[in-house]
Order: structure tokens, then C-alpha cells, then sequence
């Protein structure tokens, strides 16, 4: 099993022996943080809520290193010096975790390595465990096909009901992206609005013009994605595309891409130095997407084929 190890950078790392957090297989263990900023120094002294909130956000960031996000976490634990801080600590737990809710432990303690400190918080993550924010991209102008696809009827249900389907049957909820509070961005302009509006750290990018994508495929894709770091995208035989996994962290740099007028999907996973999933074989049907009436005809010829609904 491998063991992933990750740094702070902080001097005491070294000299002590231990590791900011570590991952091995799909666990993450975040040793015990303290409010303090890049350079060692003590934040929000006499205030435990700002020591709490900075050391969430030490946690997160190892956690995002590690190759997962705030929802993954299983397990927190608290050491205050003053049991009198439990209320103003567990309300900023709360507004970290009020949706997360993971088992936690809190306790006094009688001194932590620098009096200044009031808090000391650890953490346990089960990388893939916090799901996605699932959303389908149906805002573009579809302008090879001549019509919206997603209103396109095939079988039983319209392009975007498969896509639908198929986030359902993988446990997960469809959020639906069909205007871009940006237009005329192409599907940057859908990534910058889901990513704008995620309310999950980690956001799943699904098109409306895939009919034979799976939840059992989806699945598949998403414990690829969550067993390393980084976006990860599909690898198609014309380049990348859906579906594709990123970060709220990975916004500032779609917003600059669309800053610099560079709307390409290929150059954006580029820019991210994102990782390449590719199918089983057996299973790269499924990823047959529709752009033209040639491309409609062809997949309602396999769905006929395939008998699929």
C-alpha cells in the first residue's frame, strides 16, 4: 500500500519526525495543528475562534495536498486549555462541518507547546468518502447540431434525463448548469458558474450529450480521481472531455484563462496539470457523445443495437 507524505514546510517537521498529514491507501491522518502562520508564528491570540478558523484552514489545505477535501473527513479532535472555549470552538466546527458531521472528540487539556495557543485540532479523512457536486453542463448554443441537445429525445428520456439518470444511479444529486452567468464562453463559461456556486469542495463535471454514460462508470471515474491528487479528466481519442473532476482551489486559475480570452478545454486541463483517466475498453461506448445529426443517428443506431433505454 503506497504512503503518500505531506509537508508544511515547517522546520519542526524534520527535526521532530512527523509529517503535516499522511495518506495511505485511501486514509488521511492530519496531525494535531495549531494556529500558526507560514512562518511559525501564533494566530489570533486570545481568540479561539480565529485559531480555529486558521487551523481549518491548515487542515484543508493538507487535505487538498493529500488529494482530498473537508467533506472526506471521518474524524475531528479538540484540545482546548480551557473547557470554558467549547462553545465558540464548536459553533466554528459547526460552520465547517454542520453538513459534514463527523465523529468528534473534544477535551481539556492542561497546556499545549506555547501558552499563547488555546486550541489543537486533528483530523481523519476518507479520500472519496464526501461524494461530489455533481453538475451537467447543458448552457451551450449547440451550434453544430442545429438545436439545443439537451432537449434531444432518444428512447425514453431527453440527452440531459440520461445524463440525469446517470448522476442519480451513482449516488449522487444533478445540479444542472443550463445558463452561464457568463455567456459566450463556451464550457469554460459552465465551469466558471458551477465552480462560482459549488457548495462541495469537489465538483464533478458530467456533458448532456453522453446517452450511454453509466452511474456504474461514473463511479468508476470518481475512485480514480479521488485515489491520487489533482483534477483528473477523460481521455477521449480527440483530446480531453467529460467527465472530469476539479477543485473549488482550481477557480483563480479558470478565471484567469478566461481573463487571457484562452477558452479551450484541452488547454485548461493542460494548464492544470491535470491527470488522464482512460476507460476500461470494453466500457469506451459509453463515452460516445453527440455534436451533429450524423452523431444523433449513430447513437440511436447503437441504442437500438444495444437495446437501451
Amino acid at each position: 500500500m503506497s504512503r503518500q507524505l505531506i509537508s508544511s514546510g515547517a522546520k519542526w517537521e524534520t527535526e521532530v519526525g512527523y509529517s503535516r498529514a499522511v495518506r495511505t491507501g485511501s486514509q488521511i491522518f492530519v496531525s494535531g495543528t495549531t494556529a500558526v502562520d507560514g512562518r511559525g508564528r501564533v494566530v489570533g491570540e486570545g481568540d479561539i475562534r480565529a485559531q480555529a478558523k486558521r487551523i481549518f484552514g491548515i487542515i484543508e489545505e493538507s487535505l487538498y495536498k493529500a488529494g482530498a477535501c473537508l467533506e472526506d473527513v471521518v474524524r475531528t479532535r479538540m484540545f482546548v486549555t480551557d473547557i470554558a472555549d467549547a462553545e465558540a470552538l464548536g459553533q466554528v466546527h459547526g460552520e465547517v462541518f454542520g453538513r459534514i458531521r463527523p465523529a468528534t472528540t473534544l477535551v481539556e487539556v492542561g497546556n499545549l507547546i506555547d501558552p499563547r495557543l488555546r486550541v489543537e485540532i486533528e483530523a481523519e479523512a476518507v479520500a472519496g468518502s464526501g461524494g461530489a457536486d455533481a453538475v451537467i453542463l447543458a448552457g451551450g448554443n449547440s451550434k453544430r447540431m442545429g438545436r439545443k441537445k439537451s432537449q434531444i429525445r432518444m428512447g425514453c428520456h431527453t440527452l440531459l434525463g440520461h445524463a440525469r439518470a446517470a448522476v442519480v444511479d451513482a449516488g449522487l444529486k444533478p445540479r444542472v448548469i443550463a445558463v452561464d452567468l457568463q455567456p459566450g464562453l463556451g464550457p469554460l463559461g459552465g465551469i466558471l458558474t458551477a465552480l462560482q456556486s459549488a457548495k462541495h469542495s469537489r465538483v464533478l463535471f458530467v456533458g448532456c450529450d453522453m446517452p450511454f454514460l453509466s452511474g456504474e462508470l461514473i463511479d468508476t471515474f470518481l475512485a480514480g480521481a479521488t485515489g491520487g491528487v489533482g483534477p483528473m479528466f477523460t481521455r477521449h481519442e480527440k483530446g480531453v472531455g467529460f467527465p472530469f473532476v476539479l477543485s473549488c482551489a482550481d477557480l483563480a486559475l479558470v478565471e484567469k484563462q478566461i481573463d487571457r480570452g484562452v477558452l479551450s478545454l484541452q488547454r485548461l486541463a493542460k494548464r492544470l496539470k491535470a491527470r488522464m483517466w482512460q476507460p476500461p475498453e470494453e466500457r469506451e461506448w459509453e463515452l460516445f457523445n453527440i455534436n451533429t445529426p450524423a452523431d444523433l443517428a449513430e447513437a440511436r443506431r447503437q441504442q437500438k443495437g444495444r437495446r437501451i433505454d
